[in-house]
């Protein structure tokens, strides 16, 4: 193996631009990688940006499909989200991205693996997580973790003494990443918690970026989704392949009100961080397939679809994707998404909320559910009762016994007085 020859997951951003003549002064030949996840963005053009910049080789790869084959119908099926709200959007597309890095240097006979994410957040680890299972012969360089550069202004300083020029801002509002499952939106007021955050005022400046197209078309008021096996194949009764439901779903409601989520997250480094999460066709298929499971799936069950939707969610947001508890978790998933088959109406204004189920499989019964008469026994529910509470809780409760516990004093107790404390 060479190890002067290396490939860099190239974005065609600052930092990767950088990177390309930095790692040339370390003695490398760059391979640049440009690995299309569904962004938006003209890369034929940035192959010429890395050439441009110095790289010795610069070519686009295609994960689309393997991303549609594999984990676009898992995080669908399972309504799998990281810490209830993150959608996977950044997570889901690293691994893909690393695949073909590896590609590209067993075609070179072997090279070193290079990415831009800094030390701070969890791409670093689900690049070098990737790289360590599927290459672990090929040495990692991590540039951000070694390199004297501080921020866009050393990169952009350092671009000029390079001879390379750019319209790079020395300051930007947002940092964005961007898939064919959504937009995130980093950084500027988002990094603020106590700040009004105007997300009208984020999403139109950037709207340009999340278009697809230029002729946005009209938002329906509501989506009938039918699933088969936990996936998606069809839209409003017409037959489409995932990939097309995604981009319609996501160009549709692109704009609407409800098409965003702004939310708080643990990275795995600890850091705490703050985004704008844009995935409309994420929102509308989680809240649909989640319903379906909780129609046909009985409690238990139900139970473990959750479960595993969360470990799934916290397997992929840690970068272990390649790996034996991804291949365990898709197992189990498979026997639960097999009873997903049925349609979902999703009404979506003022908000998206379920309006109509129909699942052959469902478990719900009107006959059960009913106030009226039917043939349930209110009688069997007093011996349910008591055989719960049996195993559950099992004796009286004495309050003595727990006269040693701590008594939790609410700060706001302290505007009361003594005597409303007393008559309360």
């Amino acid at each position: 193996m060479n190890a002067k020859k290396c490939v860099l997951a190239y974005s065609g951003g600052l930092d990767t631009s950088a990177m390309v003549p930095w790692l040339k002064l370390q003695g490398y030949e760059v391979h640049a990688v440009l690995v299309d996840v569904g962004q938006d963005e003209d890369l034929p053009a940035l192959c010429d940006k890395a050439f441009d910049h110095g790289a010795a080789t610069a070519v686009i790869r295609d994960a689309k499909p393997a991303m549609y084959r594999h984990v676009i119908p898992m995080a669908i099926g399972l309504a799998s989200t990281y810490e209830g709200t993150y959608r996977l959007g950044t997570a889901l597309a690293r691994p893909f991205i690393a695949e073909e890095q590896v590609k590209v240097a067993r075609q070179l006979g072997g090279a070193t693996l290079v990415h831009g994410a800094t030390g701070k957040g969890n791409d670093q680890i689900r690049f070098e997580f990737a790289y360590r299972s599927l290459a672990p012969e090929c040495p990692v360089l991590a540039p951000w973790k070694f390199w004297e550069f501080g921020g866009r202004v050393d990169l952009i300083n350092f671009l000029k003494e390079q001879g390379f020029k750019g319209d790079y801002a020395v300051e930007k509002d947002y940092s964005m990443d961007e898939n064919l499952w959504h937009l995130s939106i980093e950084g500027g007021m988002l990094e603020e918690p106590d700040s009004t955050v105007d997300v009208g005022a984020v999403l139109k400046s950037v709207a340009g970026r999340f278009a697809w197209d230029d002729s946005p078309r009209p938002a329906k008021p509501s989506a009938d989704v039918q699933f088969e096996a936990g996936v998606p194949v069809a839209v409003n009764g017409q037959k489409l392949p995932l990939p097309q439901i995604i981009d319609q779903l996501n160009r549709q409601y692109r704009t609407a009100d409800w098409g965003w989520d702004l939310i708080i997250e643990n990275r795995f480094t600890g850091v705490k961080s703050r985004g704008l999460y844009i995935n409309p066709a994420a929102k509308l298929l989680h809240l649909a397939a989640d319903t379906l499971a909780r129609t046909c799936l009985n409690k238990p069950t139900y139970d473990q679809y959750v479960a595993l939707g969360d470990q799934y969610a916290t397997m992929l947001y840690r970068g272990e994707y390649f790996s034996d508890q991804r291949m365990v978790i898709e197992a189990a998933a498979h026997a639960l998404m097999a009873q997903l088959t049925g349609s979902v109406t999703v009404q979506l204004q003022p908000a998206p909320y379920v309006s109509k189920i129909l699942n052959n499989q469902s478990i719900f019964t009107n006959e059960m559910a009913t106030f009226e008469e039917s043939d349930y026994s209110h009688q069997d529910a007093a011996g349910f009762i008591r055989l719960n509470w049996l195993s559950n809780i099992g004796k009286p409760f004495v309050e003595e016994t727990h006269a040693g516990l701590v008594e939790t004093k609410h700060p706001a107790s302290s505007h009361f007085s003594a005597a409303e404390r007393m008559s309360a």
